[in-house]
């Protein structure tokens, strides 16, 4: 069943008889040509696409099925009026501006395009436009249909209707003559057949203007037109009844795009001078088997705008109502101050799936978790769910003064202590961890200072290492440039002193997995052919780190290879 259409204004329609006769291009140079292979994508279980693309080096090979090695996920789209996809790169700049929080996806190339160009879009090409490239001769056969991939490749819900809606969905070539394209080649149009019908104005009738009878039959006549697109238009004058469209704009309960979601603010209670509880409901109605309760060690990114996107601990509740806690940083870098500043309530806020990045051991007989001020929020849904399963644990909690969250505290019992430095009460970590089981996992999360205390401590007192988990909330990213050479790929990136390696794989296009990007989960793992690595986080164990790294947090030294 495919799910319901996310609420969006799209401006006022253009005027079809506007997007009749465009002028005849010039010709422009090709900057490449780009191909893919089908891998799994968007961390979605059983989900493969090719839309991720890297560029060729010339000469390329281009047959009827289009650029030699390329491929499709989807069946339908190995159809020779499919052969080649253009896009117009200059839509790109738009799109950033409409939808700055995915800004830093909008770059030549994400549309899964084989070649872009500033100079051309739907509104300059016409069907049947008979267009050489190099030693290739082509011809536009169809405006492209886009489907639900591209709401989880750009992280919008509806990115695909908006993509058809404002007629920026690029188009399609069938392969004439086939041939090799050599570095230089230039883009030429050398026929044009049916002035009257451009791409946009075609799909301005496709995707907009459904139901005129008489231009759906008017373009069914198109023969240049690429069959799939010709038999929409001639069903509906057949059947007099309009496809639906909703499994392909959106998907079903399988492919939806749900890894971000609105919520807006319903609670916002001060927990301390400097900690701020933040309670937030599900904007869309959630189907009841759909609500799920908030797993221990569970985090959440949120999108602040822009660029800013930040990850909190959930302290509790579910996938339709969770609870956060945040500390104004002195030296917050927009993320908390925001939060304590600007949020109101009724606000909507975009979210991430809650995640669970921080799993609980699960062979231990007892678990103690050692939290210092704000690192509470990553242990209180742990310390519930240990009280309410019955399992063996305590909680030791050192504050300055103030004790945020005291209700929830108070109702584990006597297994939660806290330590008020301000009534002279000190936590004794030789005592709590003396006392440990050789079984038992120890949890720690707060100042740097306390986390590097019980490393210390537990090593003293010769607790393995697997046996001592650590939460950290902000890890340093920055540090020496260096060379990542990905030996699979053939490419050579350089990442700077202010970027991680997650970020510029992104930027060329390789769909990397992440989840708290922080060093924790150890989600974003890549492996390391050769090379040093200054390792950071707490996602990876020290005989993995022979042979991997996260790209989130850690960085090479001088020249690393990766297995990419």
């Amino acid at each position: 069943m495919a799910i319901a259409p996310i609420p969006w204004t799209p401006p006022q329609r253009p005027d079809p008889e506007a997007l009749k006769d465009p002028p005849p291009f010039e010709p422009i140079p090709l900057v490449h040509l780009r191909s893919g292979k089908i891998r799994s994508v968007f961390n979605k279980a059983g989900m493969t696409s090719a839309i991720h693309k890297s560029p060729l080096a010339f000469p390329v090979t281009i047959a009827v099925s289009g650029i030699v090695g390329d491929e499709h996920a989807y069946l339908p789209h190995r159809d020779p009026d499919k052969a080649i996809h253009h896009y117009s790169s200059a839509h790109y700049y738009q799109w950033a501006a409409e939808i700055p929080e995915s800004a830093h996806i909008f770059r030549p190339g994400a549309f899964g395009e084989n070649l872009f160009s500033d100079e051309l879009d739907e509104t300059k090409l016409c069907i049947g436009d008979k267009v050489r490239m190099g030693g290739v001769l082509l011809e536009v056969s169809e405006p492209r249909a886009p489907c639900y991939k591209l709401n989880h490749r750009f992280q919008v819900k509806n990115m695909a209707n908006r993509v058809q809606t404002l007629l920026r969905s690029g188009w399609l070539y069938r392969v004439l003559q086939p041939g090799v394209v050599e570095e230089g080649a230039m883009i030429e149009l050398v026929e044009r057949v049916h002035p009257e019908w451009s791409v946009a104005r075609v799909a301005y009738y496709l995707f907009l203007e459904r139901d005129n009878k008489e231009m759906n039959k008017e373009i069914a006549a198109l023969a240049e037109l690429g069959h799939d697109i010709k038999d929409r238009f001639k069903l509906r004058l057949e059947k007099n009844k309009l496809e639906d469209e909703a499994g392909r704009l959106f998907g079903g309960e399988e492919e939806k795009m749900d890894t971000w979601n609105e919520y807006r603010l319903v609670e916002k209670r001060r927990e301390t001078g400097a900690i701020t509880a933040f309670v937030f409901e599900a904007v869309e109605a959630t189907a009841e088997q759909d609500i799920k309760p908030v797993e221990p060690g569970s985090h959440v990114r949120v999108k602040l705008g822009g660029k800013l996107v930040r990850a909190y601990s959930v302290v509790g509740g579910t996938t339709k109502r969770f609870e956060l806690g945040i500390a104004l940083e002195a030296e917050s870098r927009g993320g908390s101050k925001y939060m304590h500043t600007e949020a109101k309530i009724d606000d909507i806020l975009t979210f991430s799936r809650i995640t669970c990045s921080f799993p609980l051991a699960k062979d231990a007989d007892k678990h103690i978790i050692i939290a210092g001020g704000i690192g509470i929020t990553a242990f209180l849904a742990a310390a519930e769910f240990f009280r309410a399963t019955k399992q063996k644990y305590e909680l030791h909690f050192a504050v300055s003064s103030e004790v945020p969250f005291a209700a929830q505290i108070e109702a584990l019992g006597s297994s939660a202590k806290v330590y008020n430095k301000s009534l002279g009460q000190r936590l004794d970590l030789g005592k709590v961890i003396a006392g440990a089981d050789p079984t038992a996992h120890i949890y720690s999360c707060g100042p740097q200072r306390l986390m590097d205390a019980v490393a210390s401590v537990a090593k003293e007192h010769g607790m393995p290492d697997r046996s001592v988990h650590f939460e950290q909330f902000v890890v340093a990213t920055s540090g020496d440039p260096f060379t990542a050479e990905l030996k699979q790929s053939g490419k050579t990136l350089e990442v700077g002193p202010t970027q991680s390696l997650l970020d510029v794989l992104r930027t060329v296009g390789m769909d990397i997995d992440s989840s708290c990007e922080v060093g924790n989960c150890g989600t974003c793992r890549v492996d390391v052919c050769s090379g040093r690595v200054e390792h950071r986080g707490t996602g990876l164990a020290d005989d993995e780190k022979k042979e991997s790294m996260l790209s989130c947090v850690s960085r090479g030294i001088g020249r690393i290879i990766l297995d990419l």
